[in-house]
Protein backbone atom coordinates (compact mmCIF):
# COMPACT_ATOMS: atom_id res chain seq x y z
CA UNK A 1 0.00 0.00 0.00
CA UNK A 2 1.21 3.47 -1.00
CA UNK A 3 1.02 6.56 0.86
CA UNK A 4 -0.09 9.56 -1.71
CA UNK A 5 -0.81 13.16 -0.57
CA UNK A 6 -2.97 16.17 -1.69
CA UNK A 7 -2.10 19.51 -1.26
CA UNK A 8 -5.13 21.24 -1.59
CA UNK A 9 -4.52 24.12 1.17
CA UNK A 10 -7.81 26.02 0.42
CA UNK A 11 -10.74 27.69 2.06
CA UNK A 12 -13.63 24.97 2.79
CA UNK A 13 -16.46 27.45 1.78
CA UNK A 14 -13.96 27.30 -1.93
CA UNK A 15 -16.23 25.63 -4.75
CA UNK A 16 -14.15 24.69 -7.75
CA UNK A 17 -14.34 21.63 -10.56
CA UNK A 18 -10.29 21.26 -9.71
CA UNK A 19 -10.86 20.92 -6.21
CA UNK A 20 -13.96 18.80 -6.92
CA UNK A 21 -11.56 16.49 -8.98
CA UNK A 22 -8.67 15.98 -6.52
CA UNK A 23 -11.10 15.05 -3.93
CA UNK A 24 -12.45 12.51 -6.78
CA UNK A 25 -8.66 11.44 -7.47
CA UNK A 26 -8.28 10.78 -3.80
CA UNK A 27 -11.45 8.60 -2.96
CA UNK A 28 -10.78 6.35 -6.08
CA UNK A 29 -7.06 5.81 -5.01
CA UNK A 30 -8.04 4.85 -1.50
CA UNK A 31 -10.71 2.32 -3.03
CA UNK A 32 -8.09 0.55 -4.59
CA UNK A 33 -6.21 0.07 -1.62
CA UNK A 34 -3.57 3.63 -0.90
CA UNK A 35 -3.52 5.57 2.10
CA UNK A 36 -4.55 8.55 0.95
CA UNK A 37 -4.87 11.64 2.55
CA UNK A 38 -5.90 15.36 1.85
CA UNK A 39 -3.92 18.52 3.10
CA UNK A 40 -6.40 20.93 3.97
CA UNK A 41 -5.77 22.58 7.34
CA UNK A 42 -8.99 24.43 7.43
CA UNK A 43 -10.89 21.66 7.09
CA UNK A 44 -12.90 19.35 4.49
CA UNK A 45 -15.38 20.83 2.07
CA UNK A 46 -19.37 20.61 3.21
CA UNK A 47 -20.53 21.25 -0.08
CA UNK A 48 -19.03 17.91 -1.64
CA UNK A 49 -19.50 14.43 -1.00
CA UNK A 50 -16.22 12.91 0.15
CA UNK A 51 -15.31 9.28 0.62
CA UNK A 52 -14.65 8.06 3.93
CA UNK A 53 -11.81 6.29 2.92
CA UNK A 54 -9.89 9.83 2.56
CA UNK A 55 -8.29 11.36 5.67
CA UNK A 56 -8.64 14.91 5.63
CA UNK A 57 -5.70 16.51 7.63
CA UNK A 58 -4.18 19.63 8.98
CA UNK A 59 -0.51 18.26 9.10
CA UNK A 60 1.98 17.80 6.11
CA UNK A 61 4.18 14.73 6.62
CA UNK A 62 6.04 12.85 3.52
CA UNK A 63 8.16 10.48 3.78
CA UNK A 64 10.31 8.71 1.67
CA UNK A 65 8.09 6.49 -1.18
CA UNK A 66 5.42 8.67 -0.91
CA UNK A 67 3.64 10.64 -3.85
CA UNK A 68 3.04 14.23 -3.06
CA UNK A 69 0.43 15.48 -5.65
CA UNK A 70 0.67 19.50 -5.68
CA UNK A 71 -2.21 21.50 -7.50
CA UNK A 72 -1.07 24.14 -10.34
CA UNK A 73 -1.13 27.00 -8.28
CA UNK A 74 2.30 27.92 -7.18
CA UNK A 75 2.45 30.80 -5.28
CA UNK A 76 2.87 31.81 -1.99
CA UNK A 77 3.27 28.88 0.31
CA UNK A 78 2.42 26.18 -2.13
CA UNK A 79 5.61 27.74 -4.16
CA UNK A 80 7.55 28.06 -1.12
CA UNK A 81 7.11 23.67 -0.52
CA UNK A 82 7.57 22.95 -4.12
CA UNK A 83 11.21 24.56 -3.56
CA UNK A 84 12.23 22.32 -0.82
CA UNK A 85 13.48 19.23 -1.16
CA UNK A 86 10.84 17.00 0.13
CA UNK A 87 11.28 13.18 1.03
CA UNK A 88 9.23 11.36 -2.07
CA UNK A 89 7.82 11.74 -5.13
CA UNK A 90 6.48 15.12 -6.52
CA UNK A 91 3.79 15.42 -8.87
CA UNK A 92 2.22 18.27 -10.50
CA UNK A 93 -1.69 17.65 -10.88
CA UNK A 94 -2.24 20.90 -13.35
CA UNK A 95 -6.14 21.16 -13.68
CA UNK A 96 -5.86 24.83 -15.46
CA UNK A 97 -2.62 25.49 -17.37
CA UNK A 98 -3.56 29.20 -17.83
CA UNK A 99 -3.12 29.66 -13.96
CA UNK A 100 0.37 27.87 -14.02
CA UNK A 101 1.15 30.35 -16.92
CA UNK A 102 0.65 33.22 -15.03
CA UNK A 103 3.57 31.97 -12.05
CA UNK A 104 6.27 32.14 -15.02
CA UNK A 105 7.89 28.79 -14.45
CA UNK A 106 9.24 26.91 -17.31
CA UNK A 107 9.54 23.94 -17.53
CA UNK A 108 13.01 23.95 -16.72
CA UNK A 109 11.82 25.75 -13.34
CA UNK A 110 9.48 23.16 -12.17
CA UNK A 111 12.22 20.27 -13.25
CA UNK A 112 14.48 21.93 -11.18
CA UNK A 113 12.18 21.94 -7.91
CA UNK A 114 11.86 18.02 -8.69
CA UNK A 115 8.47 17.62 -10.39
CA UNK A 116 9.05 14.62 -12.42
CA UNK A 117 5.43 14.00 -13.50
CA UNK A 118 2.57 15.57 -15.03
CA UNK A 119 -0.83 14.85 -14.55
CA UNK A 120 -3.68 16.71 -17.17
CA UNK A 121 -7.19 16.44 -17.56
CA UNK A 122 -7.46 16.46 -21.54
CA UNK A 123 -5.48 16.04 -24.67
CA UNK A 124 -5.88 20.12 -25.56
CA UNK A 125 -3.86 20.60 -21.91
CA UNK A 126 -1.16 17.62 -22.51
CA UNK A 127 -0.47 19.10 -25.87
CA UNK A 128 -0.09 22.87 -24.25
CA UNK A 129 2.48 22.01 -21.59
CA UNK A 130 4.42 20.42 -23.67
CA UNK A 131 4.42 23.24 -26.20
CA UNK A 132 4.51 26.35 -24.02
CA UNK A 133 6.48 24.83 -21.45
CA UNK A 134 8.50 21.88 -23.04
CA UNK A 135 7.33 18.99 -20.53
CA UNK A 136 7.22 15.68 -21.12
CA UNK A 137 6.26 13.03 -18.46
CA UNK A 138 2.44 13.99 -19.10
CA UNK A 139 -0.30 11.87 -17.87
CA UNK A 140 -3.90 12.22 -18.99
CA UNK A 141 -6.60 11.53 -16.87
CA UNK A 142 -10.13 12.74 -17.88
CA UNK A 143 -12.69 14.17 -16.26
CA UNK A 144 -15.98 12.50 -15.60
CA UNK A 145 -19.53 13.11 -15.24
CA UNK A 146 -21.16 11.43 -12.33
CA UNK A 147 -24.22 10.44 -14.22
CA UNK A 148 -25.98 9.41 -10.77
CA UNK A 149 -26.24 13.23 -10.54
CA UNK A 150 -26.43 14.68 -13.45
CA UNK A 151 -29.46 13.13 -15.78
CA UNK A 152 -32.25 14.88 -17.69
CA UNK A 153 -35.28 15.36 -15.06
CA UNK A 154 -39.08 16.39 -15.91
CA UNK A 155 -38.18 19.77 -18.24
CA UNK A 156 -38.89 23.30 -17.72
CA UNK A 157 -38.85 26.10 -19.61
CA UNK A 158 -35.89 27.96 -18.44
CA UNK A 159 -31.92 28.68 -19.01
CA UNK A 160 -29.32 27.68 -16.42
CA UNK A 161 -25.91 29.09 -16.97
CA UNK A 162 -22.39 29.64 -14.88
CA UNK A 163 -22.03 32.94 -14.62
CA UNK A 164 -19.02 33.75 -12.45
CA UNK A 165 -16.82 32.89 -14.81
CA UNK A 166 -17.04 36.09 -16.62
CA UNK A 167 -17.78 38.45 -14.04
CA UNK A 168 -17.69 42.50 -14.54
CA UNK A 169 -14.28 43.84 -14.92
CA UNK A 170 -12.41 47.21 -16.03
CA UNK A 171 -15.96 48.94 -17.36
CA UNK A 172 -16.91 45.65 -19.13
CA UNK A 173 -20.39 44.16 -17.99
CA UNK A 174 -20.59 40.67 -16.30
CA UNK A 175 -21.12 38.31 -19.44
CA UNK A 176 -23.83 36.44 -18.56
CA UNK A 177 -25.58 39.47 -17.41
CA UNK A 178 -24.58 41.31 -20.82
CA UNK A 179 -26.02 38.12 -22.74
CA UNK A 180 -29.28 38.29 -20.33
CA UNK A 181 -29.90 41.58 -20.89
CA UNK A 182 -29.34 41.56 -25.00
CA UNK A 183 -32.22 38.53 -25.28
CA UNK A 184 -34.78 40.64 -23.26
CA UNK A 185 -33.96 43.96 -25.28
CA UNK A 186 -34.14 41.96 -28.87
CA UNK A 187 -36.89 39.37 -28.21
CA UNK A 188 -38.45 40.80 -25.56
CA UNK A 189 -41.51 38.29 -25.52
CA UNK A 190 -38.25 35.96 -23.68
CA UNK A 191 -38.31 38.03 -20.30
CA UNK A 192 -40.50 35.20 -19.35
CA UNK A 193 -38.18 32.66 -19.49
CA UNK A 194 -36.46 31.87 -16.00
CA UNK A 195 -32.77 31.98 -15.22
CA UNK A 196 -31.24 30.02 -13.07
CA UNK A 197 -27.24 30.95 -11.62
CA UNK A 198 -25.45 28.17 -10.76
CA UNK A 199 -22.82 29.56 -8.70
CA UNK A 200 -22.40 28.84 -5.21
CA UNK A 201 -24.53 25.85 -4.86
CA UNK A 202 -23.92 22.39 -3.94
CA UNK A 203 -23.38 19.95 -6.62
CA UNK A 204 -26.91 18.09 -6.18
CA UNK A 205 -28.30 21.26 -6.59
CA UNK A 206 -26.15 21.89 -9.79
CA UNK A 207 -27.28 18.56 -10.97
CA UNK A 208 -30.97 19.21 -10.06
CA UNK A 209 -31.34 22.48 -11.53
CA UNK A 210 -29.02 20.92 -14.91
CA UNK A 211 -31.63 18.24 -14.80
CA UNK A 212 -34.73 20.65 -15.80
CA UNK A 213 -33.10 23.03 -17.59
CA UNK A 214 -33.59 22.38 -21.10
CA UNK A 215 -30.70 25.19 -22.45
CA UNK A 216 -27.30 25.78 -21.01
CA UNK A 217 -25.62 28.94 -21.60
CA UNK A 218 -21.93 27.84 -21.12
CA UNK A 219 -19.71 30.52 -20.31
CA UNK A 220 -16.38 28.32 -19.98
CA UNK A 221 -13.19 30.52 -19.92
CA UNK A 222 -9.78 29.54 -19.86
CA UNK A 223 -9.94 25.77 -18.64
CA UNK A 224 -8.26 22.88 -19.54
CA UNK A 225 -11.31 20.25 -19.62
CA UNK A 226 -14.79 22.37 -18.48
CA UNK A 227 -16.75 19.77 -17.21
CA UNK A 228 -20.09 21.90 -16.37
CA UNK A 229 -20.97 21.65 -20.08
CA UNK A 230 -20.28 17.96 -19.89
CA UNK A 231 -22.55 17.71 -16.97
CA UNK A 232 -24.49 19.77 -18.73
CA UNK A 233 -25.47 17.29 -22.09
CA UNK A 234 -25.78 14.65 -19.34
CA UNK A 235 -28.47 16.28 -18.25
CA UNK A 236 -29.55 16.27 -22.19
CA UNK A 237 -29.20 20.55 -21.83
CA UNK A 238 -29.17 22.27 -25.49
CA UNK A 239 -25.32 23.60 -24.87
CA UNK A 240 -24.72 27.02 -26.44
CA UNK A 241 -21.96 29.10 -25.64
CA UNK A 242 -18.34 29.04 -25.41
CA UNK A 243 -16.02 26.29 -25.24
CA UNK A 244 -12.93 27.85 -22.99
CA UNK A 245 -10.16 26.38 -24.98
CA UNK A 246 -9.74 23.18 -22.73
CA UNK A 247 -13.47 21.83 -24.23
CA UNK A 248 -11.86 21.74 -27.62
CA UNK A 249 -11.48 18.14 -26.42
CA UNK A 250 -15.41 17.66 -27.06
CA UNK A 251 -16.75 20.43 -28.56
CA UNK A 252 -18.75 19.51 -32.00
CA UNK A 253 -21.05 21.41 -34.05
CA UNK A 254 -23.72 18.15 -33.59
CA UNK A 255 -23.42 18.20 -29.79
CA UNK A 256 -23.96 22.41 -29.34
CA UNK A 257 -23.99 25.68 -30.82
CA UNK A 258 -20.13 27.17 -29.83
CA UNK A 259 -19.27 30.60 -30.34
CA UNK A 260 -16.39 33.04 -29.30
CA UNK A 261 -16.35 35.49 -26.61
CA UNK A 262 -17.55 38.39 -28.90
CA UNK A 263 -19.82 36.87 -31.00
CA UNK A 264 -22.86 37.68 -28.15
CA UNK A 265 -25.53 39.00 -30.53
CA UNK A 266 -24.78 35.85 -32.07
CA UNK A 267 -25.21 33.76 -28.78
CA UNK A 268 -28.73 35.91 -28.18
CA UNK A 269 -29.89 34.80 -31.36
CA UNK A 270 -29.42 31.24 -30.71
CA UNK A 271 -30.81 31.21 -27.16
CA UNK A 272 -33.94 32.76 -28.85
CA UNK A 273 -34.20 29.90 -32.08
CA UNK A 274 -33.23 27.07 -29.48
CA UNK A 275 -36.30 28.60 -27.21
CA UNK A 276 -38.69 28.47 -29.91
CA UNK A 277 -37.75 25.25 -31.60
CA UNK A 278 -37.84 23.26 -28.36
CA UNK A 279 -41.36 25.40 -27.55
CA UNK A 280 -42.05 23.58 -30.44
CA UNK A 281 -40.66 20.45 -30.82
CA UNK A 282 -38.75 20.41 -33.66
CA UNK A 283 -36.81 17.20 -34.53
CA UNK A 284 -33.28 18.53 -34.77
CA UNK A 285 -33.23 19.44 -30.97
CA UNK A 286 -33.44 15.87 -30.06
CA UNK A 287 -30.56 14.86 -32.77
CA UNK A 288 -28.19 16.96 -30.63
CA UNK A 289 -29.23 15.94 -27.54
CA UNK A 290 -28.65 12.52 -28.31
CA UNK A 291 -25.49 13.95 -30.02
CA UNK A 292 -24.76 16.19 -26.54
CA UNK A 293 -25.49 12.88 -24.31
CA UNK A 294 -23.23 10.41 -26.39
CA UNK A 295 -20.48 12.75 -25.99
CA UNK A 296 -21.04 12.78 -22.08
CA UNK A 297 -21.43 9.20 -21.96
CA UNK A 298 -17.18 9.05 -23.61
CA UNK A 299 -16.71 10.63 -20.03
CA UNK A 300 -17.51 7.71 -17.17
CA UNK A 301 -16.48 7.81 -14.10
CA UNK A 302 -15.18 3.81 -14.56
CA UNK A 303 -13.02 5.41 -17.19
CA UNK A 304 -11.32 7.92 -14.80
CA UNK A 305 -11.04 5.55 -12.44
CA UNK A 306 -9.04 2.84 -15.14
CA UNK A 307 -6.84 6.28 -15.61
CA UNK A 308 -6.38 6.93 -11.92
CA UNK A 309 -5.24 3.22 -11.65
CA UNK A 310 -2.98 3.13 -14.58
CA UNK A 311 -1.04 6.50 -14.30
CA UNK A 312 -0.73 6.76 -10.40
CA UNK A 313 0.27 2.74 -10.82
CA UNK A 314 2.47 3.69 -13.34
CA UNK A 315 4.08 6.44 -11.23
CA UNK A 316 4.52 4.61 -8.30
CA UNK A 317 6.44 1.83 -10.12
CA UNK A 318 8.69 4.16 -11.92
CA UNK A 319 9.58 6.18 -8.36
CA UNK A 320 9.95 2.64 -6.72
CA UNK A 321 12.22 1.89 -9.47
Amino acid sequence: MSRIIFLNPYDPKAISGGIKVTYQHAGMLAKLGHDVSVFQPAGKPDWLDISNLVKVCDQFEPEDGSLIVFPETLKDFLLDLAREPLPGTKVLFCQNQFYLYTFRLNGSALKEMGFEHFIVPGRETERALSSVLGLDSIHVIPNSVDTDLFYPRPKQLCIATNPGKWPAEKGNAALADLIVTMLHLKYPHTKEVPWIALENRPQREVAEAMGIAPIFLALSRQEAAPLTPLEAMASRCAVVGLHGTGGKDYATPFNGHWFSPEQCEEIVDCIATLLFDIVHGAPHIDRMLDAAEKTAKQYSVNGTYQAVAQVYGDILAQSAA
